[in-house]
């Protein structure tokens, strides 16, 4: 825009300067004076003037296309650093979600690891056996080890873990005997109640697995307290 306006100016300064030399002449040829003449005539003046012109406008479209392909090229390689840029940012960002994952997933295992050596526990209470003939109101009638209430105590492990022990724990209910004196072994009965079998797994989901142990409780007088705890390793 810049180039066309000066070229018309250009051309329309040189039209004017030849209009007004035309008149000029003009001018003397009615008074009868001799014509003054240039070196040259007009019209070699307008052809320059417009070549001139041409030219000029030429150049200035040769220097601005020149600007704009400087430009254009200048835009691409911004382009490639911005890609380049991107690219890296997204290669570290996901460099560093897969440290802190493998992180997150160390610090999880270590954790389980901990548990497994602590060992998960499961707790059951089970209420006073009823015989199905009653007795009293003071005295019910006497539950025996074939009548005995059956239950399952169940601990949840991750599905991977191996079972390295199971502590079996029983007390009465209302009883505030720690624990770790309560412990027996499978069979061993204790307040007419017992553990029997052999502990077994079951894997209800992909993650986790049940490690189970059967209860047996036939005592009439008061309820039973039963609990396991697992250990295993990873």
């Amino acid at each position: 825009m810049a180039a066309i306006i000066g070229a018309t100016a250009t051309f329309v300064t040189a039209v004017i300067q030849l209009t007004a030399n035309a008149r000029r002449q003009a001018a003397e040829r009615a008074t009868g004076k001799p014509v003054s003449r240039k070196s040259g005539s007009w019209l070699v003046t307008f052809v320059l003037v417009l070549a001139a012109v041409v030219v000029g406008y030429g150049l200035s479209e040769y220097q601005s296309f020149s600007q704009r392909e400087d430009e254009r090229m200048l835009r691409e390689e911004m382009q490639m650093r911005l890609r380049d840029i991107s690219a890296a940012a997204v290669r570290l960002e996901r460099a560093g979600t897969e440290k802190n994952g493998q992180a997150e997933a160390e610090a999880r295992l270590a954790t389980e690891r901990r548990r497994g050596i602590d060992g998960v526990a499961a707790i059951i209470s089970v209420s006073a056996c009823r015989a199905s003939k009653a007795g009293s109101a003071q005295t019910p009638a006497a539950c025996t080890e074939d009548l005995a209430l059956r239950t399952t105590l169940c601990a949840v492990v991750p599905a991977s873990a191996t079972v390295t022990e199971v502590q079996l724990f029983t007390r009465s209910d209302d009883g505030q005997q720690p624990w770790e004196e309560a412990r027996v072994q499978t069979g061993q009965e204790s307040g007419a109640a017992k553990f029997v079998d052999a502990y077994f797994e079951r894997a209800p989901g992909k993650e986790s697995k049940e490690v189970c142990q059967h209860f047996a409780h036939w005592n009439s007088q008061q309820g039973r307290s039963a609990r396991i705890l697992v250990k295993y390793t990873l």
